[in-house]
């Protein structure tokens, strides 16, 4: 269907919260009349408020809130943002590993393979990997395998 897409809420209709939208930031809205007395319905664009309120006495740097910025200066300690992002990533990456590994281990048990000998597979690969030989890692993945 093709409702007509408005921006404003006209007057007398009203917002239809027993129905989902088939669009994204539009909601429903309806003539207040019932299906069977001529009902008619729009799509009403929705604007959520963004309320962002910023304190100069508290700045937030890498989970370290720190209660006076003129304080800081070069000396201090804190993680540069782009190791914290990266650790991030790491963990993130970590997660998504696992799941796949899980993943195949339970294939390994429907199909009644061995799952020892997949970790043990997966246990060499990982050992195999030395940090002296960083630079000289194969840059296709056929030759990993």
């Amino acid at each position: 269907m093709y409702w007509e897409l408005i921006d404003k809420l006209p007057e007398g209709w009203v917002i239809d919260k027993t129905v989902g939208s088939p669009k994204c930031g539009y909601v429903f809205c309806t003539n207040g009349k019932s299906v069977l007395n001529g009902q008619k319905r729009k799509l009403l664009k929705v604007f959520k408020p963004i309320e962002i309120e910023v304190k100069k006495q508290s700045i937030v740097t890498n989970f370290v809130i720190v209660k006076d910025a003129n304080h800081l200066k070069e000396k201090d300690n804190l993680p540069f943002p782009a190791k914290t992002v990266n650790i991030l990533a790491r963990k993130k990456f970590e997660q998504h590993l696992f799941k796949e590994i899980m993943f195949d281990l339970m294939v390994c048990e429907l199909e009644g393979w061995d799952k020892l000998e997949y970790l043990k597979e997966l246990k060499l690969l990982i050992n195999s990997i030395s940090t002296k030989n960083i630079k000289q890692l194969p840059t296709t993945q056929s030759s990993l395998f």
